[in-house]
């Protein structure tokens, strides 16, 4: 820490809050405590001009307005200004308002896409003091994520300096941040002097509020072209209805405030009362505990993974190859009804399967291959077709799939009765495993079977939440593993018996079993997990996809090192795509 002192406060100048060629922001504390010993922190605004009037003119401006904003609760409070007499700063003219601990832009940077009902409470805050700004006659022109700020918990607008004063419908426009101006704003005409109006903030908030709902842009514009905006507002669009954790009612509010009429937006005293509404009704995956996530993880080869999700608005894929993940894009094929779990796998290199299980227990496979060098589909996926399941059965609950490019593919299944089945090399024939009569120990009401990601064995889910383990379907045998959690609701089974565990409460552990492994990476702990599904690209490569509470998929892998020890990738990445239903 490096103290300064600048009139009554110190001032620390190794830790900028912000920083830019009009002034900056710094974290400082009152030299002296009050009465009650309480030591007052603020940030210090420290405007850079001296002797320019101009500049002084604008940064009294930006006082003024933050002057008469002190009744907004959701305006960060002006507390002081003042010009320095002394030091390094001695001239300058010094702002004092409140501190907050963090911007808009480094809480989605950190923490991702917020719940709509978060995004709403968060912003309708903001709504409200755009409603105090533009009725006192200004308008903001300079509202993005980093010049949002948290203060006590509350959201708060920041940053007046481009602030300009409304000479009847509209104002001189002082510059602003490309990615959140309206078209209108981009459209004006080189050499003129640019307007700025109320309706452009309104824009601004709701690019702001997708960008909260997505965790960050599609694009950003670079060029002061009409164009893109609009490209970008479809781009925020397009993304949010492939998600099915979104209010319905967010989505026609982004759709309306970043309308290209200007006149279509609506003001910020409605949109206000529109965000409290939409904050004040149970958020998707809140008390209500949503079904587990439907997605599965399959390889198609040494250097294809591909992830299926469904959601409410249909079914969607993204693979990774040639180093890199595309983009979700919906499935060949819509679904042939409501999902209720997914399987894939490769039967043989280069030819992939997905199995649907409808909400009524019906089995439906789609197919695709691909050509062996360029890794291109050679057609579409093929269209649905109703596969048998087991003859004589109560309706399935739930299929895996098993079969890395290099092994036999097995297809199991789960009846409502608890039964277990399996199908090998997809012929017609399902065998019972583990059949209640034969006189071993089975277990009762098995809710879920797991295929090991790159070996035969696979393991059981009870009702009660046990964990079986199996060598494999040729053998009737069943144990209990010898470590593992009271009770499991998932798992993904590893070599060497191995497992990945979601906990009936949320949690994550991890039992090495006979593993060679190094340190397993847990993820962020600041949520629950309903699933998880594994896979394998290669015989000395893993791969996990996990999905949380919040509708978010997190995905990590691991390889084998010439040592024989699983190396794991440090971190679970964001694959950022909601699967809640």
């Amino acid at each position: 820490m490096t103290d300064m002192r600048v009139g009554e406060w110190l001032v620390d100048v190794s830790a900028p809050l912000g920083s830019g060629h009009f002034a900056r922001v710094l974290p400082a504390r009152r030299a002296r405590a009050n009465p009650a010993g309480i030591v007052e922190r603020r940030a210090v605004k420290i405007y850079h001009a001296r002797g320019s009037a101009a500049q002084r003119q604008s940064a009294l401006a930006e006082i003024r307005v933050q002057e008469e904003l002190l009744g907004c609760p959701h305006a960060v409070a002006y507390v002081d200004a003042f010009v320095a007499e002394e030091g390094e700063f001695a001239g300058c003219l010094v702002q004092v308002m409140e501190l907050g601990d963090r911007s808009l832009a480094d809480h989605l940077d950190v923490e991702g896409p917020l719940r709509s009902g978060d995004a709403a409470a968060a912003l309708s805050g903001i709504a409200t003091a755009l409603e105090h700004v533009h009725a006192r006659g200004w308008v903001h022109a300079d509202l993005k994520p980093g010049n949002i700020v948290r203060c006590r918990g509350l959201w708060k607008i920041a940053d007046f300096n481009v602030t300009s004063a409304l000479i009847g419908t509209s104002a001189f426009d002082l510059g602003g941040t490309l990615s959140y101006m309206s078209p209108q704003r981009l459209a004006a005409p080189t050499g003129t002097r640019r307007r700025v109006r109320p309706e452009d903030d309104m824009w601004a908030l709701g690019v702001i509020l997708g960008q909260c709902l997505l965790g960050e842009l599609p694009s950003t514009v670079q060029e002061l072209r009409e164009e893109e905006a609009v490209r970008l507002a479809a781009g925020i669009s397009a993304a949010l209805l492939r998600r099915a954790d979104v209010d319905p009612q967010l989505l026609r509010l982004i759709d309306e405030l970043t309308s290209p009429d200007a006149a279509e937006r609506p003001g910020a005293g409605v949109v206000a009362r529109r965000l409290r509404d939409a904050s004040a009704t149970v958020p998707i995956g809140g008390p209500r505990r949503p079904a587990d996530p439907v997605f599965t993880i399959a390889s198609l080869a040494e250097s294809h993974n591909e992830v299926f999700a469904a959601d409410d608005r249909g079914l969607w894929h993204r693979w990774y190859v040639e180093q890199r993940w595309s983009e979700w894009v919906p499935f060949d094929h819509p679904a042939p009804a409501p999902v209720s779990a997914l399987a894939a796998a490769s039967p043989s290199l280069h030819r992939e399967m997905l199995w649907l299980l409808d909400d009524e227990g019906r089995l439906w496979r789609s197919e695709l291959a691909v050509d062996p060098e360029s890794l291109v589909p050679k057609s579409s996926w093929s269209p649905w077709v109703r596969e048998p399941g087991p003859g004589a059965t109560s309706a399935l609950i739930g299929v895996r799939a098993a079969g890395a490019p290099w092994a036999r593919q097995r297809l199991f299944a789960v009846d409502a009765d608890g039964g277990v089945w399996c199908r090998i090399d997809a012929g017609p024939d399902w065998r019972r495993l583990h059949d209640p009569g034969s006189g071993r120990d089975v277990p009762a009401g098995v809710v879920a079977i797991v295929p090991c990601v790159s070996s035969a064995a696979y393991g059981l889910i009870d009702a009660d939440g046990r964990v079986w383990l199996s060598p494999g379907p040729q053998t009737e045998h069943l144990r209990r593993p010898r470590y593992g959690p009271a009770r499991a609701r998932a798992m993904v089974l590893l070599p060497d018996e191995a497992m990945v565990i979601l906990e009936a409460e949320g949690g994550v552990s991890v039992d090495a079993g006979n593993l060679y492994t190094g340190p397993i990476p847990l993820p962020p702990s600041d949520r629950a997990y309903l699933h998880i599904a594994g896979s394998a690209r290669r015989p000395r490569h893993l791969e996990l996809v996990l999905g949380d509470d919040r509708g978010g998929l997190w995905h990590t892998w691991a390889w084998r090192a010439d040592d024989g020890c699983w190396q794991w990738h440090p971190q679970w990445g964001r694959l950022r795509r909601s699967v809640q239903r």
